[in-house]
């Protein structure tokens, strides 16, 4: 077994965390754990106009919903600006790297010319060697990169990389304003937090040379790296935080299981998507688990929702039950009044995909209910009051009450009002009872109601909506 393992999951706070990068966390946390090593979390929060302690919250948040637990302590990139701005000092000092002059003007003229050429844009280098020491003139810190030589690296994934270090400019590892940039920041944390394995995103191999080459310049050791495809959405464009359709608080809103997530993105990419696990702990045990494909991954929701109905119904009543009191928290949800709830969850449960779906279907016993005005208005007729009364009336009139009783009751009901179609009065009955124009059987909805709620309902909505006043 490899030991020493030390492996980072480091965000930036600049919006909810979104699918590709929860599953650069997932595959950081298995590699640590099936090693025997350190997950650590780590927010990239130095870019002070994007900060909001609102995301780095949530991430925490998001983390911990997913079971994907760190070790030490959560690292703030902002407490640690002092020991960037003295290693750039330090840089500073040993020639490695450089205050550069040049103005916007200048360097935006630059980029121009080496579009028209058909060149990739690049600092031309100009302050690199001048020694300016300009006073009251705003400047960056440019690192002094190697202008011959090769960049290579061995990717997990990807296998060996080449860059050329012509390739490469003097980027700025300092900007105007005296704030470090990311590619030091992450280079110079990698190393103080002895990250052995850096596994991140597929976008992120073009920071990997530049990281490298300051590490270099350091004499630091240089971790290993692994690249994991790039996930596009069903258009195969990439994603972002900005999409939440995509993102984690969606999915924490809809009532998503976390093993459906951690399922989904564990086999997204793989060569054989056949793997199902009951819990974080066991992927951990999965074999080569970076025997990914290199081609960007597809997402697709659809085959998610799908899977989160297959935990629904393959997992423990027990934890059906924790993830629906957290939803019903999370939401501010009140459900107190109804004493069936494990019944009407345990009817519902093999009919939906999310917890969300279990929730809205809980509501509809709630002492109180939405209508829709719109529909209000298209049942709101003599038909559907004498529907309801005959109902009121026969149910009333029960004696036992079951499933068999209920349905004669409705029988009895289609056949008084044998001239209206049983289509309407079945939709009179869905809507009136439950809100909506369709939902589960009907006669097994009045069962869970038990006589006395499904009594005060009917004589609600008469009285409320049928009734000429």
């Amino acid at each position: 077994m490899i030991t020493n393992i030390i492996t980072r999951f480091a965000p930036s706070p600049t919006g909810y965390l979104h699918i590709g990068n929860i599953r650069s966390a997932l595959y950081s946390w298995l590699y640590a754990r099936k090693n025997n090593g350190k997950f650590i979390l780590r927010i990239d929060d130095t870019e002070y106009n994007k900060l909001n302690k609102k995301y780095s919250d949530y991430i925490l948040y998001s983390l911990e919903w997913l079971g994907l637990y760190w070790d030490d302590r959560v690292y703030y990139q902002s407490d640690r600006i002092e020991k960037y701005l003295s290693i750039i000092n330090y840089m500073l000092s040993n020639n490695l790297a450089y205050k550069c002059f040049c103005s916007i003007d200048r360097l935006n003229n630059i980029r121009n010319i080496c579009i028209k050429k058909g060149l990739k844009p690049k600092y031309d280098n100009f302050c690199r060697n001048k020694n300016f020491n300009y006073k009251n003139i705003p400047y960056v810190v440019r690192f002094k990169n190697s202008l011959s030589g090769n960049i290579s690296f061995n990717d997990f994934i990807f296998k060996k990389i080449i860059f050329n270090n012509n390739q490469l400019d003097d980027f700025i590892i300092q900007r105007s304003n005296g704030a470090p940039t990311y590619n030091f920041c992450v280079t110079i944390d990698d190393y103080d937090m002895s990250i052995s394995h850096i596994i991140r995103g597929e976008d992120h191999i073009n920071n990997t040379p530049k990281q490298i080459n300051i590490l270099k310049s350091l004499k630091y050791n240089i971790p290993k790296y692994i690249h994991l495809p790039i996930i596009l959405d069903e258009n195969k464009k990439k994603i972002s935080k900005k999409n939440f359709l995509f993102n984690i608080k969606n999915y924490i809103y809809n009532g998503y299981l976390p093993v459906s997530i951690l399922n989904y993105l564990l086999n997204l990419g793989r060569f054989y998507m056949n793997n199902k696990f009951n819990n974080i702990y066991e992927m951990k045990y999965i074999n080569n688990l970076f025997d990914l494909n290199k081609s960007p991954c597809i997402i697709n929701n659809k085959k998610i929702l799908f899977l989160n109905k297959y935990y629904l119904n393959n997992i423990s009543y027990k934890k059906i039950k924790f993830y629906f009191k957290y939803f019903i928290i999370n939401n501010k949800i009140y459900l107190n009044n109804i004493k069936n709830l494990d019944e009407i969850i345990s009817f519902i449960l093999i009919r939906s995909y999310l917890i969300k779906d279990i929730v809205d279907f809980c509501l509809i016993f709630n002492n109180k209910i939405y209508f829709n005005p719109l529909l209000i208005l298209k049942y709101s007729n003599n038909n559907s009051l004498l529907i309801l009364l005959y109902l009121y009336k026969n149910i009333f009139n029960l004696l036992i009450w079951d499933i068999k009783s209920i349905n004669l009751c409705i029988k009895k009901l289609i056949k008084k009002f044998k001239k209206i179609k049983i289509d309407y009065i079945f939709k009179i009955l869905h809507f009136f009872i439950t809100g909506k124009e369709f939902s589960p059987n009907i006669i097994k909805i009045i069962f869970l109601f038990k006589k006395k709620n499904i009594l005060i309902r009917l004589k609600y909505c008469i009285k409320k909506y049928l009734l000429k006043k």
